[in-house]
């Protein structure tokens, strides 16, 4: 017989076994609910409107999208909802693109890359978040250099284009040739003539250094001819002074004859002196005598100014006795007009002698011949005959 508290007992391990399995049917109910709604809910894509611009921005020109093709893929873990796809864009060439075989000058020499319609598959990896502002997409491309090698159009080209193979090209290629060929026989000529001035220059410059060379050693014997010319005027030798003053003031060095009479007519030795002023006369025709007013009669003023210039002519002159003829006088008073001289040179005095003139001279310090006028009814003057 059993007892009554091992029948509570297994009545309640019998309700609670019941309510186990209960809940237990209930969850595998709900669960088996829930699954087909999850797959059956779409995944969100990247719209073709978003995708194609961004695409075509990575195109060169000549290329646009035909297809679009957008395919979900498991988006990575982020922090923030982000959509992935594999994305598929079908391209066609919407025009003939060529590559360059070369340039010359403005021209430029085409091939052939590709004919349009030619169509290629562009392959990236977008992923994409959509936000306040729409949505932003990063696209990895799959195809590297899909379009490399293709070319561009002709329009993006530099210069005039031209295909080769054409009559154009080979026109084109037959002038250029010919204005090459012109180039070069017109660098050719240029550079002959370059050469020939360059040679002509080098000539020129050889020249003028052996010119230089020469008029150098020229004036380098001349200062040493001047230089043993001083030598011998100032030396101790008489006879041998005499000799070298003879020789310059009677030669037709000009340079070696001035430089005689400068020495002579500072050397306050008559012989000397007379010597200078002998070669002197003798290479003069007409010289002029300076007139000038003494203080001791005032009316000499007035007789300068009304004289005029008084000119000494020398048609004749002997270097051995100093013997003078001419012509001497001036054409403001009659008693002063130019008439017949006799003169004579004696050392470093000059006596010239006219129709009622008489002129006296002496060498003076100043390379002049310094002395007085004497004309009958005129004052005497201060005469002059500057040595030049």
């Amino acid at each position: 017989m059993a007892r009554p508290g091992d029948g509570r007992f297994a009545a309640r391990i019998t309700a609670g076994f019941l309510t186990a399995l209960l809940a237990t049917g209930i969850a595998v109910d709900a669960l088996a609910a829930s699954a087909p709604a999850t797959e059956t809910a779409p995944a969100e894509t990247i719209p073709d409107s978003v995708l194609r611009p961004r695409i075509e921005a990575l195109l060169p020109a000549p290329w646009r999208i035909e297809a679009l093709t957008v395919e979900p893929l498991p988006a990575p873990a982020s922090p923030e909802p982000q959509v992935a796809a594999r994305v598929t864009a079908k391209l066609v060439l919407g025009g003939p693109t060529y590559l360059v075989d070369s340039r010359e000058g403005p021209v430029t020499f085409v091939r052939p890359a590709a004919e349009a319609g030619l169509v290629k598959s562009w392959v990236a990896t977008a992923l994409a978040s959509r936000g306040a502002g729409g949505w932003t997409v990063a696209l990895t491309p799959q195809t590297p250099g899909l379009l490399d090698g293709l070319g561009k159009p002709a329009a993006e080209l530099p210069g005039r284009t031209v295909v080769l193979g054409t009559p154009e090209a080979k026109s084109l290629r037959e002038q250029l040739d010919r204005d090459a060929a012109q180039r070069l026989a017109e660098d050719t000529e240029r550079r002959r003539r370059e050469e020939e001035r360059l040679a002509q220059q080098t000539a020129a410059a050889k020249a003028e250094a052996a010119r230089a060379e020469t008029e150098r050693r020229a004036v380098e014997a001349r200062i040493a001819q001047v230089a043993d010319l001083r030598g011998k005027l100032a030396g101790t030798d008489r006879a041998a002074r005499l000799a070298a003053f003879e020789a310059a003031l009677g030669g037709n060095d000009p340079a070696l004859r001035q430089t005689a009479m400068e020495a002579a007519l500072q050397s306050r030795d008559p012989v000397v002196a007379n010597l200078a002023l002998k070669d002197w006369i003798a290479r003069h025709r007409a010289v002029p005598v300076q007139l000038y007013a003494t203080k001791e009669d005032p009316s000499s003023e007035v007789v300068v100014q009304n004289l005029g210039p008084m000119t000494l002519e020398i048609d004749g002159f002997s270097p051995v006795n100093g013997a003078l003829a001419g012509k001497l006088g001036a054409p403001g008073y009659s008693i002063a007009r130019p008439s017949s001289i006799v003169g004579t040179l004696a050392q470093t005095e000059l006596a010239v002698n006219s129709f009622g003139c008489a002129l006296t001279l002496r060498l003076a310090e100043h390379r002049t011949l310094d002395g007085l006028l004497r004309c009958q009814t005129l004052p005497t003057l201060i005469a002059r005959i500057t040595l030049d």
